[in-house]
């Protein structure tokens, strides 16, 4: 019955005539695919961008353009710009998981996946749109097997990857950075989520109650952060529990909402890090194209295996740095890289090219160019 309903919801939502608009779907609001693709979307044929917000009352972390609308999802205004839009764009599953011919949909995604998704974790699942984004001829079959029958992969890579490439002063100046001569590195700790509290409920690897997804004790870790001239900001995956704000005097942990109210999107953060600390997830893909260092946090690596699993035989492949599972073993991971050292270097730029087709900022364009949008 539910398949006769989608079918038919389907043919209506195809035969609705389409107008130049363009529907952009983020979550969270400003991630920054969302934000590369309306930035230039503003310089298409396109006559309205829309941005489809789960909440509208928060400010963006930069201008939006002329061009773009902030809609709510769930209104009748954001139903609306969805059925009439010629060009979907989203980062996550919106409204449909099939979208017909008159519509140019593009699945845009949030990032590589090192761990199962959509199909490959609930079979019949997927989404099925005109394009679904890839960064290499590597990734391109896994993500056609995560989106299911009839996705077809383009290798453009990511928009949000663009942003990887903006100035990192402003960051820096967002933190309060700016002028502190007792700072020289800054690390970036993005710990994806074990038990979901919100979108797909999940439990993964081994649940902890920390917002680092490790047993760390954060005074010590600020006083090793302080005596190394380091200063770490740990942004918990959205879907975690962790909400708010906690600050030390080199450790910064908040929460979405906080970074936004900075004036920071995540990857504008990420551009001006020295050093990247995550586990399997996605970011860690991304991050490659900065070329520097990546140490992988996690104690539950086999426990995740066994739970969420892998859309790669061995996961360990793609590790592009040391992998730590104890506070102790992260700070000694650290120390050399503070110093300027890069002993993974090799290791790493061997990954990267394996999972990066384009290593430059053109994704956005290339993505456009897919869609017709730009020559």
């Amino acid at each position: 019955m539910r398949e006769l309903l989608r079918r038919a919801v389907r043919t209506v939502y195809g035969r609705i005539p389409k107008l130049p608009i363009a529907v952009v779907w983020g979550w969270p609001d400003y991630e920054d695919s969302a934000l590369a693709l309306e930035q230039a979307l503003q310089g298409t044929p396109v006559r309205r961008v829309v941005l489809l917000m789960t909440d509208r009352r928060a400010a963006p972390p930069e201008p939006l353009g002329p061009k773009t609308w902030r809609v709510r999802k769930d209104g009748p205004l954001g139903w609306l710009a969805f059925l009439l839009a010629r060009y979907v764009l989203f980062t996550h599953r919106c409204f449909l998981r099939d979208f017909p011919p008159s519509v140019t949909s593009i699945n845009v995604w949030h990032g590589m996946p090192l761990k199962r998704i959509e199909a490959l974790v609930e079979p019949g699942a997927g989404i099925r749109s005109t394009w679904v984004l890839a960064t290499s001829e590597m990734w391109a079959p896994i993500m056609e097997s995560c989106m299911g029958e009839g996705s077809r992969a383009l290798v453009s890579g990511l928009p949000r990857n663009d942003r990887l490439f903006l100035d990192p002063a402003p960051a820096r100046t967002a933190l309060g950075l700016a002028g502190r001569d007792d700072v020289d590195h800054l690390i970036v700790w993005l710990p994806t989520f074990r038990r979901s509290v919100r979108g797909y409920l999940t439990v993964d690897g081994e649940p902890t109650d920390s917002p680092f997804e490790l047993d760390v004790d954060p005074e010590a870790l600020d006083a090793f952060l302080a005596e190394h001239r380091a200063y770490a900001v740990v942004k918990p995956h959205p879907m975690s529990a962790f909400s708010g704000e906690w600050q030390g005097g080199n450790l910064l942990v908040l929460d979405s909402a906080a970074l936004l109210a900075r004036g920071l999107s995540l990857y504008r953060l990420l551009a001006a890090s020295d050093v990247l600390v995550s586990d399997v997830s996605s970011v860690t893909v991304d991050y490659l194209l900065l070329d520097r260092p990546i140490v992988h946090a996690m104690a539950d690596l086999d426990a995740y295996r066994e739970s969420r699993g892998f859309t790669v035989d061995r996961v360990e492949d793609l590790m592009m740095g040391p992998v730590v599972t104890t506070q102790p073993e992260l700070q000694d991971a650290l120390v050399p890289l503070l110093r300027g050292e890069d002993p993974h270097a090799a290791q790493r730029r061997t990954v990267r090219d394996r999972c990066h087709t384009h290593q430059d900022a053109g994704a956005t364009a290339r993505v456009l160019a897919a869609a017709g949008l730009v020559p």
